[in-house]
């Protein structure tokens, strides 16, 4: 009886380990894609962060590829990005209303920080799924992009559901603000900035009345005011705020303020829709990151977006950060090229090409978590120390990162 335990014993720990063997292998021929959309297809959000000058080509072509995977793979069904939440919602009125909703608007919705021919084949992609309703997209951010319908024409349709005079002073304010056609005579003040505040808080004030919001596009009017408001509102701060030793006003508070309103335009998308979404969420790993009090302790960070996430869906999202072993980047869309040391030996990006010849070498959750703290740079390109894991869920670095190409696109047409 003994002698038959034992034979079954081993036979069972055989079987284990040849199962391990062969789960070992097949994450060996796995690419470092295939893996990556194994871990985030069966999430609810998917955050995919990048290096937060948004200067990385790489790392661009491989998240609009990834999104694509992720909408036709693991049918994700909704696409957010840091951007202003704006033109996004006017696309949303122009295609209730049946009108054509061009590759063109879309890319200005997206905004110039993204026009390279890296993002550039996800624009019809998107295009194709707003048109036939199968995705919804939008912005998170509350910023107003350049020569966009949020620039041009938004405040001239919000103004006029202001009554009296005050429709009149603050069209010629908000107009001023969004041309920006300050001189001598209109000078550009924290006092100029409270006011048109004051007119922003106003409208809420109007849009929010019983019985007024109850049509989607009347909320969404009521959402960017609410947007424009929290914008605003950090502008002033940041105005009224005494410079710092380097004659600054910017402050954490700005990066704590700005990740709660972009938080809380996520949740307004989602409670758009009768049923839970799947949510790509495209931004800088400094916003995606699930927490950032694990990094240097001689560093200030602020409370991120994704701490947001991490408190209301837990294990249901996945932060995806990107870095390098070595390369070059942008700093957004500007033409200038900034050159990446190469990387330390003792750093996340030294040793995973240690004796790897892969162009990617993907880091999961498990992986990060057995290195513990180390040093590293996915954030901003500066060589940070934390417990990566509790940062991110996945780690993809590039052998080496390039910035991105630009593409030169034709001004939107009126709306």
């Amino acid at each position: 009886m003994r002698f038959l335990l034992l034979l079954l014993s081993l036979f069972l720990s055989s079987c284990a380990s040849l199962a391990r063997g062969v789960a070992e292998q097949g994450d060996a021929v796995a690419s470092d894609a295939d893996r990556i959309v194994r871990d985030l297809c069966d999430k609810q959000l998917a955050l995919l962060g990048e290096e937060s000058h948004h200067g990385n080509g790489r790392s661009i072509a491989f998240k609009a590829e990834l999104t694509r995977r992720l909408v036709e793979e693991c049918q994700y069904d909704a696409f957010f990005i840091e951007t202003g939440i704006y033109d996004f919602l006017h696309l949303q009125v122009l295609r209730e209303a049946g009108q054509p909703v061009s590759e063109n608007l879309v890319a200005t919705a997206i905004g110039g920080m993204w026009a390279n021919q890296e993002m550039a084949p996800l624009i019809p992609f998107l295009s194709e799924r707003l048109k036939a309703g199968t995705l919804i997209a939008g912005g998170i951010d509350d910023q107003i992009n350049r020569g966009t319908y949020a620039q041009r024409e938004m405040a001239r349709e919000l103004i006029p559901f202001l009554e009296g005079p005050r429709q009149a002073a603050c069209g010629e304010e908000i107009e001023r603000n969004m041309s920006w056609k300050y001189d001598d005579a209109h000078p550009y003040t924290a006092e100029h900035m409270k006011f048109i505040l004051g007119c922003w808080t106003e409208l809420g004030a109007v849009l929010s009345r019983p019985g007024v919001a109850v049509t989607p596009r009347a909320r969404g009017q009521l959402q960017m005011v609410r947007s424009l408001e929290r914008n605003y509102t950090r502008q002033v701060a940041a105005m009224s705020r005494a410079p710092d030793a380097s004659g600054g006003t910017w402050s954490w508070s700005d990066f704590d303020d700005r990740s709660r309103s972009m938080f809380m335009n996520l949740e307004w998308h989602l409670a758009q829709s009768a049923r839970p979404r799947k949510a790509i969420v495209w931004l800088a790993t400094v916003h995606a990151a699930k927490d950032l009090k694990g990094l240097d302790a001689d560093t200030r960070h602020g409370t991120s977006f994704g701490s947001y996430v991490q408190e209301k869906f837990g294990a249901r999202a996945f932060v995806l950060g990107f870095s390098a072993r070595s390369g070059s980047y942008s700093i957004g869309s500007t033409p200038r090229t900034n050159s990446l040391a190469p990387a330390r030996d003792d750093s996340l990006e030294g040793w995973a090409f240690s004796g790897h010849t892969g162009d990617t070498r993907y880091l999961d959750g498990s992986q990060l978590r057995d290195f513990g703290p180390r040093v590293a740079r996915p954030l901003n390109y500066a060589w940070m120390t934390a417990p990566w894991a509790t940062v991110m869920d996945g780690l993809l670095i590039f052998r080496e990162e390039a910035p991105p190409r630009p593409v030169t696109r034709a001004s939107p047409a009126p709306h």
